[in-house]
């Protein structure tokens, strides 16, 4: 909201975003209400990124593989807004009714290029059997880089798909303490988060690790392709 570039852009706005801004605007309830409904919005995002990263912290590679594929796309992301950015297109160009309105896109791809290099390292040592482990620490602070970069990409709800397999085990959580409740006891899954289940089903971890990695890319893969998809359709 604050630092703006030469063209008035800043890193992030109080606007709700899918793969651009969309027309719901916490400034609509007023100045002050509209402020807090923003940072509650925003800590909402950072709170859920930040904990489905470490719920899914659970099995050796898991986490960091999935960290790779999520924050790795937002170095693809970044890439294209930057090419497509409103400040590098003059306003003749055929392209310029759908560029991006991105503070320094390009800054966020190496950002996240950076913290998807970081994480290929650190995942030769975490692989199962793991000599080293990113903890609460590690996983934390990964779900609010990727929160972070959902936001001042402007592609917040495009997180759901792309940050999925952290949606999956995070609603396995939900899913399994609200049926435990409502029926006194009883349980959907053998236990959550949902790759302890396939643990106790007799899988290996490493099966579980890999075929997860295969979801959450396929996942990513989606948002990537739904995003561009909005570009070629917009």
């Amino acid at each position: 909201m604050q630092f703006p570039n030469a063209q008035g852009t800043t890193p992030a706005d109080t606007k709700i975003s899918f793969i651009r801004d969309l027309p719901l605007d916490f400034m609509v309830f007023g100045t002050i209400a509209g402020t807090v409904l923003y940072v509650v919005w925003i800590c909402l995002i950072s709170t859920a990124a930040s904990n489905g990263v470490n719920v899914t912290d659970g099995l050796d590679g898991l986490a960091g593989g999935a960290s790779i594929l999520a924050i790795g796309s937002f170095v693809v992301i970044g890439f294209w807004q930057f090419n497509q950015a409103c400040s590098r297109l003059a306003p003749d160009n055929d392209n310029f009714a759908r560029c991006y309105e991105v503070r320094d896109p390009l800054d966020l791809a190496i950002v996240a290029t950076a913290i998807t290099g970081g994480l290929i390292g650190f995942l030769w040592w975490n692989t199962n059997p793991a000599k080293i482990i990113m903890g609460d620490t590690g996983s934390l602070a990964l779900g609010g880089a990727l929160a972070a970069l959902a936001i001042v990409s402007r592609t917040e709800l495009l997180l759901v798909l792309i940050g999925g397999l952290f949606v999956i085990e995070t609603g396995s959580v939900i899913v399994q303490r609200a049926y435990f409740k409502l029926t006194h006891g009883k349980r959907i899954f053998l236990m959550s988060p949902i790759h302890h289940h396939f643990e106790l089903k007799g899988w290996a971890e490493v099966t579980i690790v890999v075929r997860f990695w295969i979801i959450g890319g396929l996942l990513v893969a989606a948002g990537v392709g739904t995003f561009y998809l909005e570009w070629l359709q917009s």
